[in-house]
């Protein structure tokens, strides 16, 4: 069976394993000829807790912008780049399956212990629920 990958999917938070996994995603999707699609979503956590995000987070300000402007600056290669609110994970899934991409690629920043717990992992909830196969790449600095 012979895997085709057309369309690559990169989250990212800016962080160091966020450039990780775009070096890697760069890479595949110069090996199999796919193009590239960034995607950074402004987390809204307030929702969770019930409260208006509104009141906190001004959609229209500049904040979508200043995330256009660094996802162009970090690949002026790529087909798509887009900047949504929401949840993360959920938000990434929905990408990916609105795009039809066949694979995700994306950094972890490899919490464990109270931290995995109070954060949680955006890249577990992703490999979890997806509807393609997703690489994830953690920062080697980090790695043990």
């Amino acid at each position: 069976m012979r895997t085709v990958i057309t369309r690559i999917l990169v989250p990212t938070d800016f962080s160091r394993p966020s450039e990780q996994a775009l070096a890697y995603a760069r890479s595949l999707a110069q090996r199999f000829g796919a193009s590239l699609h960034l995607l950074h979503v402004v987390n809204r956590p307030l929702l969770a807790e019930g409260l208006a995000a509104e009141a906190f987070i001004d959609e229209s300000s500049d904040m979508v912008e200043v995330a256009q402007q660094r996802l162009r600056k970090q690949a002026p290669d790529a087909a798509s780049a887009n900047v949504v609110f929401g949840y993360a994970a959920k938000s990434i899934v929905q990408h990916a399956s609105q795009l039809g991409v066949d694979l995700i690629v994306m950094g972890s920043h490899g919490r464990t212990g109270i931290a995995h717990i109070l954060l949680g992992s955006v890249a577990e909830a992703v490999v979890r629920t997806a509807p393609c196969p997703v690489l994830t790449v953690r920062d080697p600095v980090k790695a043990p």
